[in-house]
């Protein structure tokens, strides 16, 4: 029998009431009743709505890591339908058998996994040409429900002016509102792009105030190496390509959360996810137009071509902090190459412009160029690079959204919250106060990797 679980705290969809009258008045009483909510084997698909938890403005760090357990529930209960089904899902493969009793064990216990499990994630998706993936992601999303999304708030009203034209001029108010279903359209649009081709790139730019504050943070991360990024800059001989901001510190980018948590970005990631999102994985990084002599030099770099499988699945959302043009090194992607491929794009290593145009990928290429402020979601997947740039810079922020942490290993480290009570620093107390606060408006589930 096949369940969901959701929760309003947890970043599920309220579609049923539950009373909590006759719980049991004790201490952690939150934390009681979410995890004997998921302790509950036949509960069919339910989301939990509780006078008790929508009064809790501000949930407690216990109470978070209460949500955080509670929200790993969808991989256990997952577990159970791969168990059963999996012979009728996926071509015989040791490896994808293997990856049910991982999966098993990355939600027992807490959402994590090792690196010997990992590489057998890797492999197993390279032997299957991505079917692993699909199929567990798909039995997840069966097992999840869907969040449900005010748009009033997203800074990206501006994408349907041309949409409700026709009803604004009607209505003779330009603060008209706008019908539920242009959003839905506007976010299947998006979807559908992903889907068919990996990417997809919105019509309208993030606001300019955003823009320019995420900028300069870049830009402080990076003046302790000022002379090493001017060099940089200027494209001098023999600069470093790259430089990216420490994570650590990018995690305390306030406009990376506002973009990841805006309504329409995160429906558009829950829509091609098939359940609510997680953050993870924030970036930042400024490129520049150094002259390179062999295509080994920008093999850390990410500037040649290769396609990614930390998670079962996943999508990008970039932002160009300056104006990308051809020149400046715009991302770049074969489309449709995170369905199909030629097969000799299987093997996991970076490949050259010269190897990707003989085998005929060339011919799908696609760069994206914009203003600064340009957004557009990519599932890296696919075949892609950051161009390497040949007459200007790019700085460029990221936040991945993925269905799952399942895959590389999520480090200690990395859940905030929780190692706020062996350290203190005024990085973390920053990263955990946006967490909180995001934790709040989106879900545990989509602050899972940094409770």
């Amino acid at each position: 029998m096949q369940r969901a679980y959701g929760c309003s705290f947890c970043g599920g969809d309220m579609t049923e009431e539950v009373q909590f009258s006759d719980a049991p008045k004790v201490a952690g009483g939150l934390k009681r009743r979410l995890l004997s909510f998921f302790r509950t084997a036949n509960r069919p698909k339910v989301n939990i709505l509780s006078k008790t938890v929508r009064r809790v403005a501000k949930p407690s760090d216990r109470d978070l890591i209460a949500a955080r357990d509670a929200s790993f529930k969808v991989e256990a209960s997952a577990v159970e339908e791969l168990r059963d089904r999996i012979d009728g899902y996926l071509p015989p493969n040791y490896r994808s058998r293997k990856m049910i009793d991982h999966l098993e064990g990355f939600a027992k216990s807490g959402g994590y996994n090792n690196e010997a499990e990992y590489y057998n994630f890797r492999y197993a998706c390279e032997e299957t040409r991505l079917q692993s993936n699909r199929v567990f992601s798909w039995v997840l999303a069966d097992h999840s429900r869907i969040q449900k999304v005010d748009m009033a708030g997203t800074m990206f009203g501006g994408i349907l002016k041309q949409r409700s034209a026709k009803i604004i001029r009607l209505n003779g108010e330009d603060d008209a509102e706008v019908p539920k279903d242009l959003w839905d359209n506007a976010i299947d649009d998006a979807y559908r792009h992903i889907e068919a081709y990996g990417y997809w790139k919105l019509p309208v730019l993030a606001p300019p105030a955003l823009v320019k504050s995420l900028k300069a943070k870049v830009e402080a991360q990076l003046k302790p190496i000022q002379q090493e990024v001017e060099q940089t800059i200027a494209g001098n001989e023999g600069a470093k390509l790259a430089h990216w901001v420490n994570t650590n510190q990018a995690c305390t980018f306030k406009e990376l959360y506002q973009l990841a948590a805006d309504p329409f970005l995160y429906s558009i990631a829950q829509k091609y996810l098939g359940l609510p999102p997680i953050f993870n994985t924030p970036v930042s990084v400024l490129s520049g137009p150094v002259k390179t002599k062999a295509d080994k030099e920008m093999e850390g770099t990410g500037q040649l071509y290769h396609y990614d499988m930390h998670r079962l699945k996943f999508v990008k959302m970039f932002i160009y902090l300056t104006d990308v043009d051809e020149g400046s090194g715009p991302h770049t992607l074969i489309k449709g190459t995170h369905r199909k491929r030629p097969e000799l794009l299987w093997t996991d290593r970076r490949y050259s412009d010269a190897e990707m145009a003989e085998c005929g990928a060339k011919n799908d290429e696609v760069s994206i160029t914009g203003r600064a402020g340009t957004v557009f979601f990519v599932d890296t997947s696919a075949y892609h690079k950051g161009a390497h740039p040949e007459k200007a810079y790019r700085i460029m922020a990221q936040v991945q959204y993925t269905n799952s942490l399942f895959g590389k290993p999520i480090r200690p480290i990395e859940h905030k919250i929780e190692l706020a009570k062996r350290r203190q620093s005024g990085t973390l107390e920053k990263t955990i106060s946006l967490v909180r606060k995001y934790a709040g408006l989106r879900g545990a589930r989509f602050m899972q990797n940094y409770i």
